[in-house]
């Protein structure tokens, strides 16, 4: 059984990893527009960093999504 599941795991793991750094980027961004002025270009520049974070962390989410259903499924005694 830990077999079946260790491919699920590193499948997760890798997912995690990759979405990890965006999810930091997306958190900086977030500061930075909670601090300044929304008419500067630091505002926008941490606007524009969010939106490709966002859109990258998507399919990640999915993808984690995806590795942590088998842990919720009947999976066979072999």
């Amino acid at each position: 059984m830990t077999v079946i599941y260790g491919k699920f795991l590193i499948s997760l793991k890798r997912h995690l990893a990759d979405y990890h750094a965006y999810l930091e980027k997306a958190l900086a961004a977030v500061k930075i527009l909670e601090t300044v002025e929304p008419q500067s270009e630091e505002f926008s520049d941490a606007l524009a960093e969010l939106q490709v974070c966002s859109t990258v962390l998507e399919p990640y989410s999915e993808g984690m999504r995806e590795a942590i259903d088998p842990y919720t499924q009947d999976l066979p005694d072999n």
